[in-house]
């Protein structure tokens, strides 16, 4: 499968089962080697939180990419200035998706004339972000329902 097979749109209210489902399966799966159990209950409790999510959709440049009917990833820049989220499914790790995603939203920065993007990210995705040409500025700490769950600040100057 091509990374241009998959459709990259706005997310809909619609989408927002998928999009969970997505999140705590892809920490579940693809963050074990950097966070532990505990962590993973930790981050993954937040896809209760309907109405926060909700509210994402509704405020941030929201995106999801399918393949067909199935959500294979989605992404968020929240202010036009950080990158929110951005997950890809387990099984499509690897082909472009999260690229793609990303290239939309960096494209979405420049065209709001925005000269930094910053994002928090996890341990498993610092080389992603590397790669797109992030910097990284700090560890940090964050207490999740009791429990430590670090990632790194980093950020892009865009041209």
């Amino acid at each position: 499968m091509e990374a241009d097979s998959i459709l990259i749109t706005c997310a809909k209210s619609a989408d927002l089962p998928g999009i969970l489902a997505l999140f705590a399966d892809t920490i579940n799966t693809v963050c074990t080697k950097d966070y532990s159990a505990e962590q993973h209950a930790a981050w993954t409790a937040s896809a209760k939180d309907t109405k926060r999510w909700t509210k994402k959709l509704k405020t941030q440049y929201f995106l999801v990419a399918r393949l067909r009917e199935t959500i294979v990833g989605f992404a968020s820049l929240k202010d036009n200035t950080h990158v929110d989220l951005l997950f890809v499914h387990k099984d499509f790790q690897g082909r472009g998706i999260a690229k793609s995603l990303y290239k939309k939203m960096q494209q979405q920065a420049i065209n709001k004339q925005v000269r930094v993007i910053t994002s928090d990210v996890s341990f498993t995705a610092r080389s992603f972000f590397e790669k797109m040409g992030f910097m990284l500025i700090a560890r940090q700490d964050n207490l999740v329902r009791g429990v430590n769950l670090p990632n790194l600040k980093m950020k892009k100057i865009l041209t």
